[in-house]
């Protein structure tokens, strides 16, 4: 176990005003203690509160997602080998000790815990839906650092609950390529063309194998680099509110901006443990199973790991450091410089590891609705088994983006396409 230290302030990139602080307020949209689980039937009910298989110590939400019917889905993935809990979820409307009980999704059947077949969902930890409103997600296949169950990708319908796409991914692509121990897939983004979504391509990340896995709609493949997709040595101990917890994760934050912004669509990456962006143009993701593809490298170096970030409509990334227990913004108008970063929110309690983010539409349509959410689990807490289960450790926040970043350098302003080289991305290399 790594010894605490006091946290890192980030104090050269906080560029907001007292306006912006004042206008945004979070929002508590969900908080536990820790995780329970809900069952219709009394008898599984207790089985489950009375199973050495059930131990909330050992459970931690790592996503979410909103979808029809104004439901919150939130996966707890099985990170331990003797856990054997859904690890997706409703949130639903009865109340526990711990919070608000899960319900597995889409219901109990698929959540057999000795079980493998198309109809069971093993372990799930990121979660995305596409324009369509197709949830899309990677069942791991894995318990702990067993290969239980094959890997998956799936996408549901989330009106009817109902599975619209299910793709094996073949085995020699769920693992990195050089050391087959090394390897747990995650849905990352999901591109889509056409008002009905007729063409397809779904990223997948390997964070512990350090890759990137391609679905095209028709065939599947697998990337690796380590300039790009793997840890940065000198980046893999985060220290989160005066404690150190070393991880050693790769390729976790993948997004594709929204147009208007640059001439051509790239796509932005970066591992977890790294203090570094890389862009790669999609056109060559699109051919990338039979030819080269160039990395593009940001040039700024921020002083500390970016846990998640996410794009509005308008341009405006909304985010989270570590070791800076902040909100903060950037403007895709603008280079990605330190003088057009923003951390115009800051919360010591509440944001300690911000595991996901999402954007949302707020109640009408447009920017100023638009709501920023985020799930924060103190992971470090978790990692080095400091969490005390009597306080509130994992939080569902919001906040009107619009409200947060007014005043800031991250508020939408007039634009126009400019090349990647002008957001300061430069080519890196050729592979």
């Amino acid at each position: 176990m790594t010894t605490p230290s006091r946290p890192f302030r980030i104090l050269t990139i906080v560029l907001s005003c007292v306006g912006s602080l004042l206008a945004a307020e979070l929002t508590t949209i969900h908080e536990w203690k820790y995780i329970e689980y809900a069952a219709e039937d009394p008898l599984v009910e207790h089985m489950l509160q009375v199973s050495e298989e059930y131990n909330y110590t050992k459970i931690i939400p790592i996503d979410f997602q909103k979808i029809s019917g104004n439901r919150v889905l939130v996966t707890t993935p099985r990170y331990s080998n003797d856990l054997l809990i859904p690890s997706l979820s409703i949130v639903s409307p009865m109340i526990g000790d711990g919070g608000s009980l899960l319900e597995p999704y889409p219901n109990w059947d698929w959540h057999e815990t000795e079980c493998c077949g198309d109809e069971i969902i093993t372990s799930v930890s990121r979660l995305f839906t596409d324009q369509c409103n197709r949830l899309w997600f990677v069942d791991s296949g894995k318990i702990g650092d067993k290969q239980v169950c094959s890997a998956k990708l799936f996408a549901f319908n989330t009106t009817t609950d109902q599975v619209i796409h299910r793709i094996d991914i073949p085995h020699e692509l769920t693992h990195n390529s050089v050391d087959p121990s090394k390897g747990r897939l995650e849905i990352q983004f999901v591109e889509t063309k056409g008002d009905s979504c007729d063409e397809t391509w779904a990223y997948i990340g390997d964070p512990e194998g350090y890759g990137l896995v391609i679905w095209d709609g028709s065939d599947i493949w697998r990337l690796e680099n380590d300039d790009v997709y793997a840890p940065a040595s000198s980046a893999t101990k985060f220290s989160v509110a005066g404690e150190n917890v070393t991880l050693e994760l790769g390729t976790s934050i993948v997004r594709i901006p929204p147009p208007g912004f640059i001439d051509e669509d790239y796509l932005l990456l970066r591992p977890l443990s790294s203090y570094s962006d890389y862009a790669i143009r999609v056109e060559d993701l699109h051919n990338s199973k039979n030819s080269s593809v160039t990395y593009y490298k940001g040039n700024i170096t921020l002083p500390s790991q970016e846990l998640v970030k996410v794009f509005s409509k308008s341009g405006v990334l909304m985010g989270a450091l570590a070791s800076s227990l902040v909100v903060a913004c950037w403007n895709l108008a603008n280079p990605l410089a330190t003088e057009y970063v923003g951390t115009p929110l800051e919360d010591d309690e509440a944001l300690q590891f911000t595991s996901a983010a999402k954007i949302f539409e707020g109640s009408e349509p447009g920017f100023e609705h638009e709501e920023y959410w985020m799930l924060t689990n103190r992971y470090q807490k978790f990692a080095l088994g400091t969490m005390d289960f009597d306080d509130v450790n994992f939080r569902i926040l919001s906040v009107n983006i619009a409200d947060t970043v007014q005043g800031t350098v991250c508020a939408p302003s007039s634009h126009s396409a400019t090349s990647i080289e002008d957001k300061f991305f430069f080519e890196y290399e050729t592979v």
